[in-house]
């Protein structure tokens, strides 16, 4: 892929258990409730937006992003159910890196999807969009993600101190990766 190449509007994971579409702004009443919590809000490195519309611009903004290849958010389907949502961030082709974010919706956790998404996301990122490095950065609370990162066989690289503001309040931020060079 070249440098603004857009990103795919959709994929599977390799076992097909799982489909990955762009998030489009009609979702935003599929995540708002959750995203309005401010503990969930907290773990996803945000303040909690003030209403759906704040939801609906923001995956419109990552539409934009998908077009021009540096970052995109998709929904992620079991079936027809929508299972959670996940996204690369800042996709850097000169570098060959990206970093991930994902979610999984309250229902659906505790039952491998976290771990069955990340495994697809850096599958999708070593072969489709051709990079070497996948990136996460987690709040040292949020053990069940790291654990799930783990799963997948990231390495941790270290913690990053008050690198991340969410609200008027900094935090570390655990830093985690897995290489295509070294972690096959």
């Amino acid at each position: 892929m070249d440098v603004f190449d857009p990103l795919p509007d959709q994929w599977h994971s390799a076992d097909q258990q799982l489909m990955f579409a762009l998030t489009v702004p009609v979702e935003a009443d599929l995540f708002y409730p959750q995203w309005r919590d401010p503990a969930v809000a907290h773990q996803l490195g945000m303040t909690p937006p003030a209403n759906v519309n704040d939801v609906r611009t923001m995956l419109a903004y990552y539409i934009g992003n998908a077009q021009a290849g540096s970052a995109a958010r998709y929904t992620v389907r079991h079936g027809q159910t929508v299972i959670g949502i996940c996204g690369f961030n800042d996709i850097d082709r000169a570098d060959s890196r990206v970093e991930i974010g994902y979610e999984i919706l309250p229902a659906y956790q505790h039952r491998g999807w976290g771990s069955a998404l990340v495994a697809a996301m850096v599958d999708q990122a070593w072969q489709a969009l051709d990079l070497n490095r996948v990136g996460a950065g987690v709040l040292p609370a949020n053990t069940v993600s790291l654990a799930v990162l783990r799963h997948n066989g990231f390495t941790t690289e270290g913690t990053l101190r008050q690198f991340t503001r969410i609200g008027d309040t900094v935090y570390d931020l655990v830093m985690c990766s897995k290489v295509r060079a070294l972690d096959k």
